[in-house]
């Protein structure tokens, strides 16, 4: 926590508490920024340079106890159907993620007071941790109120804690992977553990051309798709005088750098410094099944 905010929690008469909130629009791109208009505030507030806007809502529960996570619940006026059409194009916001910032009046920024002078304190903008929820599920939808209840990312139903199955010899990195695998070196087995042959050329490995002609042993890399969450690959030729033949596809001419996903196949580019650095193989050698 900032030590300016501590210091104004123990203040004899601290400035008012702000409470903000974003509803972030997976898969959208997007958020919801707004306010509950707490001390009868109900125009827009700036903080860190985004708006958030009066909306007629509740937030409560929020406090945690010794037995159990909280499960807060958010209550927002449905008098005009705002919530109600957007819960049918949102699919009820179920799993959404939900941020509460709080902070205090004394931090906010020149802009949100008359003459563009915060009179309470100094505009650095600090805040409480920010706290995450998940939306679980809609609990009432009328007329009048729509509800939904909040739940922390580790109580959300049907997910999996650790988020990565527990699986005895297969490792889970996509093969060079910059996350987990972290592999970038030369070719070295097929997806089957079987060695391939290469020639060397003491050069990084350079992009393949559909224009130039490839020999037996040559080497090259085929970057993945655009917006792709997937590692470029690397691919060794087979035949010599290849020409505009796609390593991706054409399987008699090339073969693709592959790691079997097994310890083995981990040692093979990692083993030199196993006893210093240990593996980085993405699975649980240790476990069985009990």
């Amino acid at each position: 926590m900032e030590q300016s905010i501590h210091n104004e929690i123990m203040e004899l008469e601290p400035s008012a508490l702000v409470i903000l909130y974003e509803l972030v629009l997976k898969g959208h791109g997007a958020s919801y920024y707004f306010h509950a208009g707490e001390n009868g505030y109900t125009n827009e507030i700036q903080f860190q340079g985004q708006s958030y806007y009066y909306i007629p809502i509740k937030a409560e529960g929020f406090d945690f106890t010794d037995s159990k996570l909280a499960r807060p619940t958010l209550t927002a006026d449905n008098t005009d159907s705002f919530f109600s059409l957007k819960t049918r194009f949102f699919k009820d916001f179920i799993g959404y993620t939900f941020k509460r910032t709080r902070t205090f009046v004394k931090f906010l920024s020149d802009d949100n007071f008359p003459n563009n002078i915060n009179p309470f304190g100094t505009p650095t903008e600090v805040s409480f941790p920010e706290e995450k929820y998940i939306i679980n599920k809609k609990t009432v939808e009328n007329k009048n109120v729509i509800q939904f209840e909040l739940v922390s990312p580790l109580e959300k139903e049907a997910a999996f804690i650790p988020n990565r199955k527990i699986v005895y010899n297969t490792c889970q990195w996509k093969y060079r992977s910059n996350i987990g695998c972290g592999y970038n070196g030369l070719p070295v087995t097929d997806s089957k553990g079987n060695f391939i042959d290469f020639t060397p050329t003491g050069t990084p490995i350079s992009l393949y051309s559909s224009t130039q002609s490839y020999n037996s042993g040559n080497y090259v890399v085929v970057e993945s798709l655009p917006n792709s969450s997937d590692p470029d690959r690397v691919y060794v030729c087979l035949q010599d005088g290849t020409i505009n033949k796609d390593p991706s596809t054409d399987k008699t001419s090339w073969i693709a750098d592959a790691c079997p996903k097994n310890i083995s196949g981990c040692r093979c580019r990692f083993g030199v410094n196993e006893e210093t650095d240990g593996l980085p193989f993405g699975g649980f050698p240790g476990s069985w099944q009990y």
